[in-house]
């Protein structure tokens, strides 16, 4: 019963000054629509507390109690806004390893015994072919699907020799890499 008669002055009170949430918003320059629900409970707080404690109602005029606690709540809110947010990452299992490498998550995925190799030898490819030129790559995905020195060089318009010459750099490159 006690408690029916002191929440009835509560909500009394509140609905009495309700305009100091209005008031709150207009003087921060708030949109009502965006933020009223962030300050709103802040003011509720503020109410219980203040009719709950003679002294504070001694010290203190209710609208500095209720601008504090609205204060605080979007306070919190823009705090909560600029921490960043913790969203799981969703991936396509048929999208590649690396984008150089012709190899999928889900093939990765599902050979667990050579998961480590692969990855290891997917972070080696990442950091050898960010050494070499478009060229070197390329004669290196021909000769991997199965092209010879020949057949690069009649498919680029070139000598063989350049070819050779491709393969020579490329050589040196993976073993300056290693020294490292």
């Amino acid at each position: 019963m006690i408690t029916n008669i002191i929440a009835t002055e509560e909500n009394a009170f509140a609905e009495a000054h309700h305009y100091i949430v209005d008031r709150f918003l207009s003087q921060k320059r708030l949109p009502k629509g965006d933020y009223y629900d962030v300050v709103v409970f802040g003011f509720l707080r503020a109410v219980r507390q203040y009719c709950s404690r003679a002294d504070l109602q001694e010290k203190y005029a209710f609208s500095t109690i209720a601008y504090r606690k609205m204060n605080d709540d979007l306070i919190k809110h823009y705090r909560k806004q600029a921490r960043p947010s913790r969203t799981a990452v969703l991936v396509n299992l048929d999208d590649l390893v690396y984008e150089s490498d012709r190899l999928t998550i889900s093939e990765v995925v599902s050979d667990p015994d050579c998961l480590s190799d692969r990855v290891e030898a997917a972070m080696l490819w990442e950091q050898v072919s960010s050494l070499l030129t478009d060229d070197q790559i390329e004669a290196i995905h021909l000769r991997a699907d199965g092209y010879t020195d020949r057949e690069i060089a009649a498919r680029w318009k070139r000598r063989i020799n350049d070819v050779m010459t491709v393969f020579e750099e490329i050589q040196a490159t993976v073993l300056d890499l290693c020294l490292v």
